[in-house]
């Protein structure tokens, strides 16, 4: 078994419940790493082109990494990967939380999913003993009460770790995510509908035997710890997550133009004066105790309760994250907290992607202002921008996929599309997807990523590629410094290694199963860590060029998949120049800089297509049979 890694692949079969196993050659592990890169060389391999997102063929993986479950810090995130029903391309979406280190403790390093089951089913596992259970008693239940009943059913309650999807999920909602632990999610792109379209409501998993897997230097990993921890200690950044969490400087944000109002029509202090009461440091009233995921020290997270009032909380909860308070705050011009937890409250237990459906209330908002859609749509609610209860029910009614909530459970830019006059001009989305609620007009290489990227309007991914375009290195290795000093918002002929640089560097981090948040201001020693945790004598030559081999064959997806860089745009709400912040007045061509960026990569800028020199040079050739 190699170091870090559990050593095994667990493939189910639903449709004829057939549970098997592999254990890879150490080469693939090395390869590939884990994460979305194990995750890419399976699928690609054992699919075929044209699979329908919700079709048999399909696959769906749970991925964890070599620094999951090994004591390394941030190592607590898993991944899931699949074909998108919501963009018809690559989607790898990540959770925390401790899911992925029981997984990997319970002898997985993944775990493929093909078929559909017949009837509802749940996977167990306990300690190396994979086995599908009946999950028909939990067909509509939430969230919460799936964890509870299942818990309860399998015994020792406390003991297992569940992922499962809500109604949401069952119902094929577009914006469906997978939930583990009451509230951590694998929330975008619709992977929650693809594992209701299998009939596969949860999985559960135990490892008991072991919390920790061996890994090659404990000496050598304590002493790279060491360093890590205090280059975390030491960093402002991660100071403040662990006060406030990510939602600690909303305010801050929409004072310098990177979060939007109104749809993303407007930002600045003055568009929603009292922001600051949505910071997350200010929720500490409703504070139960901290909370952090696997082996984090920074622990960003809380767990909350509102007492009572019109928006009391049923059982205590996740403090929302930044891009929950963002888009169902200011960007639909709420400033009440409440109302944001208990939309939170909503989606985490129905499971459903809190980003996609802030970006359809501020649609359905817009619609409404617009004359568009009326009463009539609403079941009589007056969708007027900043009405917190009018939020909240019609996020309910997007949770029970009831009225006009039944359209917009499929994102904006369905719903513009039943909708029709002209409504799609209102639909905020790349490919379908939901915009993160950082204003890309002023973080040039965070747009090219939105657009660039194989899966479309991705948040968690660009950091790298920014540090780089400001001017820091993201580590101490000549291949990590930013070389030749760039015109922030100019200069597009010279960041195209540069973006691929860093966007090789954080697909090497995620695929590793580290949590991503770690790059903001900071830079872990990737490959400092992997290399003890392994014995590998890997360096960063051969660690960007890892990243690389990911980021292409998640390429070389779409493209089989017949998805085309043009597919990916942004709406021409962003043509217009930011009024306030840093960005104010520039005007930035997105699109030459992803071009850029694809030739820097080794990809075609008008088909996506990675050259045959570049799938040679990465040694890909094997992947792409499907």
């Amino acid at each position: 078994m190699p170091y870090g890694y559990a050593g095994k692949l667990l493939f189910v079969d639903l449709t004829s419940g057939a549970i098997t196993e592999e254990a890879p050659d150490e080469t693939l592990y090395r390869k590939w790493i884990g994460g979305a890169g194990l995750g890419a060389k399976v699928i690609m391999e054992r699919t075929e082109a044209g699979i329908d997102p919700f079709g048999p063929y399909n696959m769906l993986a749970f991925l964890t990494g070599p620094l999951t479950a090994t004591g390394v810090y941030g190592g607590g995130r898993y991944m899931v990967a699949t074909k998108s029903p919501l963009t018809n391309s690559w989607v790898d979406s990540s959770s925390g939380g401790y899911f992925g280190p029981e997984l990997k403790a319970a002898g997985y390093d993944a775990i493929f999913f093909s078929g559909a089951a017949p009837k509802p089913t749940c996977l167990v596992i306990d300690d190396g003993k994979a086995r599908l259970i009946d999950g028909g008693s939990l067909w509509g239940k939430d969230t919460y009460e799936t964890d509870d009943a299942l818990q309860a059913e399998l015994g020792e309650p406390g003991t297992w770790k569940i992922a499962c999807v809500g109604p949401s999920g069952e119902q094929k909602s577009l914006l469906a995510g997978i939930v583990n632990e009451k509230g951590r999610l694998a929330a975008r792109s619709g992977v929650g509908a693809v594992m209701g379209s299998k009939n596969l409501k949860a999985l559960a998993v135990r490892g008991t035997k072991r919390a920790r897997l061996p890994v090659a230097d404990k000496e050598g990993l304590k002493a790279a710890q060491k360093l890590f921890l205090a280059g975390i200690q030491a960093s402002e950044f991660h100071q403040g997550l662990t006060a406030a969490g990510t939602g600690g400087g909303t305010d801050f944000l929409l004072s310098i133009g990177d979060c939007p109002v109104d749809n993303w029509r407007t930002s600045g202090s003055d568009a929603l004066p009292e922001c600051s009461k949505l910071n997350s440091g200010n929720m500490d009233v409703y504070k139960l105790r901290p909370y952090g995921c696997s082996t984090c020290p920074i622990r960003c997270g809380a767990l909350i309760k509102i007492p009572d009032g019109p928006f009391a909380s049923q059982d205590e909860l996740h403090r929302p994250e930044y891009e929950t308070i963002a888009a169902l705050g200011p960007l639909c011009r709420n400033d009440n907290p409440e109302a944001v937890i208990r939309a939170n409250e909503i989606c985490n237990r129905t499971g459903l992607d809190t980003m996609g459906v802030g970006n359809s209330v501020a649609f359905a908002m817009e619609c409404w202002e617009q004359g568009l859609i009326g009463p009539e749509d609403t079941g009589g609610l007056e969708l007027k921008w900043g009405d917190p209860n009018a939020i909240v029910a019609l996020v309910q009614q997007m949770a029970d996929r009831e009225g006009l909530g039944a359209l917009l459970a499929d994102g904006s830019k369905a719903a513009a599309e039943k909708i029709g006059k002209e409504s799609e001009q209102y639909a905020m989305t790349i490919g379908g997807r939901a915009i993160p609620y950082h204003d890309p007009r002023m973080a040039p290489s965070e747009g090219a990523f939105f657009i660039g990227d194989a899966t479309p309007a991705q948040h968690m991914g660009p950091q790298g590629m920014a540090v780089l375009e400001n001017g820091a290195p993201i580590g101490d290795d000549p291949l990590l410094q930013p070389g030749e000093t760039v015109e922030f918002f100019g200069d597009y002929d010279k960041k195209g290694d540069i973006y691929a640089r860093g966007a090789a560097y954080g697909q090497l981090l995620t695929s590793t199963g580290m949590c991503a948040l770690y790059v903001q201001f900071y830079s872990p020693p990737i490959v400092e860590l992997i290399r003890p945790v392994t014995g590998w004598d890997m360096d960063y030559e051969e660690g960007l060029e890892t990243g690389r081999r990911i980021l292409t064959l998640r390429q070389a997806f779409n493209v089989r998949e017949g998805v085309k860089p043009g597919d990916f745009k942004f709406p021409k709400r962003f043509e217009t120049p930011l009024a306030v912040g840093p960005g104010t007045g520039q005007q930035v061509d997105f699109e030459t800089l992803r071009d850029h960026y694809f030739v820097a990569m080794g990809w075609d800028s008008a088909t996506g297509e990675p050259s045959k020199q570049t799938v040679k040079s990465l040694g890909i050739e094997d992947a792409l049979v499907g």
